[in-house]
């Protein structure tokens, strides 16, 4: 169950993110895996930080030409891992008590243009939520976490849960790994003609 603490600054997002959608421009648009030469990744960090996964993905992405950033978040108060422009994981210390990323992160994403932003997220992690909505990228892809109009591209994974025998309880086969396939499988099979 939520707590009461939780429900304030998802409210405080939902507001937030309301007023920013509809006070700034942005040209959307689809981007095909061929087209896209900047990808943003959006990632819940792993507890040992190493995120195995998330830097094969990034080498797969940049093995086809791709200028890949990763921003992830992870629920601590310490990371250990170096904050490189195109590589970081933000924390507790790194966002304000409604979970918003400090100013300086959002001025950096400012300055920034990105033809993809995929998120890979499995469930809401407000920090990265907010990249999502600040973030400039001409296609946003993600799963459904919130009414907002966040994404362009929104992939259903809510219909692949499956029933745990004997029990009352659902498990889903979704994770990163299958997030990230479906979306390269879309990105890659989609023709436009633009």
């Amino acid at each position: 169950m939520r707590s009461l603490l939780q429900i304030i600054r998802t409210f405080f997002f939902q507001i937030t993110a309301k007023k920013h959608l509809s006070s700034t421009y942005r040209e959307r648009r689809f981007v095909s895996y061929d087209k896209a030469k900047t990808v943003l990744i959006l990632f819940e960090s792993d507890y040992s930080e190493k995120n195995l996964n998330i830097r094969k993905m990034i080498y797969q992405l940049q093995q086809d030409g791709k200028k890949v950033s990763a921003w992830g978040y992870i629920d601590k108060k310490e990371v250990i891992t170096s904050i490189l422009p195109d590589f970081r994981i933000l924390h507790h210390k790194q966002t304000d008590f409604f979970q918003k990323p400090m100013i300086s992160y959002i001025n950096e994403l400012d300055d920034q243009t990105f033809d993809l932003l995929i998120d890979l997220t499995l469930k809401p992690l407000l920090p990265l939520q907010y990249v999502a909505v600040y973030a400039k990228a001409a296609c946003k892809i993600g799963i459904h976490k919130s009414e907002l109009p966040i994404y362009d591209f929104v992939l259903d994974v809510e219909s692949l849960t499956v029933p745990i025998e004997d029990t009352e309880f659902f498990e889903s086969p979704v994770d990163e790994n299958y997030l990230f396939e479906k979306i390269i499988f879309y990105l890659k099979s989609i023709q436009t003609t633009d």
